[in-house]
This record gives C-alpha cells, structure tokens and sequence, in this order.
C-alpha cells in the first residue's frame, strides 16, 4: 500500500444480490469502481451468504481483499443495538473508513463510519416508529452521511437536523450499458422472454410490488387507454412482491377485461432489461415515494420517453423529460400518458432532453463524488 493510499471496507449483505433493487445497484455499482481505483486500499466485508447469487458474485471477485462474517448481517446488527463489541475492526482490520451503501449502524473502534441515506420519506411515510428510532441513531453515529438526491437531503434535514455539517450529496446512476444501443438481436427476443405475442407495443414499468409503488394505479389507469383495452397495446411490470403485494395488481389486470394483455414477468437486469427499455414505447413511473428513480435514469438513458409522478424526487431526476402526472388520480395518469402517446414531435424532442439528463447520472461521477466526501474528512 502507498502513502495517501484510502482505505475503506466497504460493508454489505451480499445475499441482497437476489434482488437487484435501487440500493442493490447502489452498492455493487459503487464497490467495482471502488476496487478499480489506484489510490485506494478496498476490502469487501459481507455477513454470511447463504443465496446462490450472492454466493456467485461472491466468487467473481477473486482478486479483491474480503471478508465473510460468520454470522448473517441482520444478526450482527441486532447484536449490536444491545451491546457495541465486537467492534468491526476484528475483521476488517486496520482502514480508515467503513462505508455501508446504506443505512447501517455499524460499531468501529477507530475507523470512521460513512453510510448512504437512500429514501428518507419511505421511513417517516411507512416504517414503524421504532425503525425511526434506530435511524436516528444510525445518523447520530455516523461520521458522513451520503444522500441520494438533493430532494433526500432536504427531507433528511427536516427530520434529523443534527445530521448538518455531515451530509455529502453521491447520487444513484444507470450501468454503462444503458448509455450503449441495445443490439437488434437481443431487442428481437425481448417479446418473447416478456411473455408478449411478436411485434406488439408496450408500456413499461420497473418496480417492486411494494404499496409505495403504486402500481394497482398504473395498470387501471392504463387500462383506460382504448389500445390497451383492446389488447394493441400491452402492459409490462418488471418487479416482484409477495402474494398479498401481487394480488391487487392481478385483479386490476382482470377488471380491464379479457383482450388487455398485461404481464408480471419478474425482474430483468443487464442486458435484458436494457433490451426491454430499448423496445418499450414509454417507462411509466407512478411511485407515490421516491427519493431518486434508477429506472428513469436508464430509460432515458436508452432514448425511450418517461411519464412520471409530479411529486418527491422524479422532477428532480427526470427534469424537463418528463412528462408528469398527479400519482394520486387515475384520470391524471392516463391523460398524461396519453399525450406522450399522441404528439410524436413532443415525444422526440424530450427523449433528446432525457438522453442529456441521464449523462449526468453515471457511476463515475457518483463514485468520484464519493471518494472526494471521504477524502475531505479524512485525517
């Protein structure tokens, strides 16, 4: 190691690999430019991986410095809210930094503790109060706290103003890939993996199953347009949920009608899911809380224009992009998607604007932005 080498165990469940979720993403993104950086010193520090996913990416990083912890994760963390030892040093040995992409409240002995604030109104609009409780906490101890948006900062100082003075703005981003084409052989195929008959035109929406998403919304309110009705135009979910999250989305597909093709084909990342942007006619975005939106970044990214909620963080992220509508109201929803769907100069002129939005929104420049808060604090 040189002097003024960085060193930093950056701290994560990789068994989360299973769902590649915003704070997934985050966090993988963030750990591979992390280890490609000369000036610095990286080691991976995981609970126990149980999760086939988890476990393959955990082999795919044979040249980096980690560490396994002999229990799971979420067991280190309650030990921890009762008694603060063993300090994570132990295993992490000497560094200067632990850095969680997200909110853990991580017990050091000298290294200093950074962590990512990812979605501050999901925990005061949904979390018990108890999970407060512990947050608060996790930002009292925090030596910097890493803020997703600038909407997510602003929320973080209303509920927790002891956090000013530690707060660095590092937000989300889109993979490279979603900046390059998707390649005519894998757009071909994209109908068929998503469960759709050749050739048909979709809408698209990426998003978990959770209440927040507002997904039964999406699939009423689209179901309104008379192509999708009709079955011209399908709608395609990417997400998942447990049953009781998945039900009322099912019903919503029924109450449409019989000719309304609707699918729920699960999660799709990498190539995949860029193919399935590059294919779609629109991303619709309807989330009731969100402190960034990866998928409107990628889709933007991929030149497809997005329709998104007026409220929390998409007008910051989408910018004069999008086309935005009320999350609140059905009628709101549908008339927006159905401007976007009938003014093809509109419609062009705003992908042009999304593909130069979305550049701002790459993981370099997140990472860059990372290792300048932890160089600005540190010894």
């Amino acid at each position: 190691m040189t002097p003024g080498t960085l060193r930093i165990a950056l701290l994560y469940d990789l068994d989360a690999c299973a769902t590649p979720t915003g704070v997934t993403r985050h966090a993988l993104a963030q750990l591979e430019r992390l280890a490609r950086r000369p000036e610095v010193a990286l080691k991976l520090i995981s609970g126990r991986i149980t999760h086939p996913d988890g476990l393959a990416y955990w082999e795919s990083l044979e040249s980096l410095p980690r560490r396994e912890l002999p229990l799971k994760l979420r067991d280190l963390l309650r030990w921890w809210r009762l008694r603060p030892w063993p300090p994570i040093d132990w295993w992490t040995g000497p560094v200067d930094w632990i850095y969680s992409p997200m909110e853990l409240d991580v017990v050091s002995r000298t290294a200093r503790r950074a962590v990512t604030s990812h979605d501050v109104l999901q925990l005061l609009r949904y979390d018990p109060p108890a999970r407060r409780e512990r947050m608060a906490r996790t930002f009292e101890r925090a030596d910097l706290i890493l803020s997703v948006s600038r909407y997510n900062t602003e929320r973080l100082l209303e509920a927790f103003p002891g956090c000013r003075g530690r707060l660095a703005y590092v937000p989300n981003a889109a993979d490279d890939l979603f900046f390059e084409p998707s390649p005519a052989h894998e757009r071909s195929r994209v109908r068929e993996d998503l469960g759709l008959p050749p050739d048909i035109p979709y809408l698209l929406s990426v998003a978990n199953f959770q209440p927040r998403k507002n997904l039964p919304r999406l699939v009423r309110a689209l179901g309104r347009l008379p192509e999708v009705a009709s079955g011209e135009m399908a709608v395609v979910i990417l997400g998942t949920g447990d049953e009781e999250q998945a039900r009322p989305l099912r019903e919503e597909a029924t109450r449409i009608g019989r000719r309304a093709i609707v699918r729920f084909p699960g999660y799709r990342q990498g190539r995949g899911l860029r193919a399935a942007y590059a294919e779609a006619r629109a991303l619709v975005f309807p989330s009731l809380c969100e402190s960034f939106g990866i998928p409107a970044v990628e889709a933007m990214a991929q030149g497809i224009p997005v329709a998104l909620a007026d409220s929390t963080a998409l007008p910051e992220i989408g910018g004069e992009a999008g086309w935005y509508f009320d999350p609140n109201s059905d009628e709101a929803l549908t008339n927006a998607v159905r401007r976007l769907l009938d003014d093809p100069a509109e419609r062009d002129r705003r992908v042009m604007l999304g593909r130069a939005i979305a550049g701002h929104y790459r993981w370099q420049n997140a990472n860059d932005l990372l290792v300048e808060a932890l160089l600005a604090r540190t010894d």
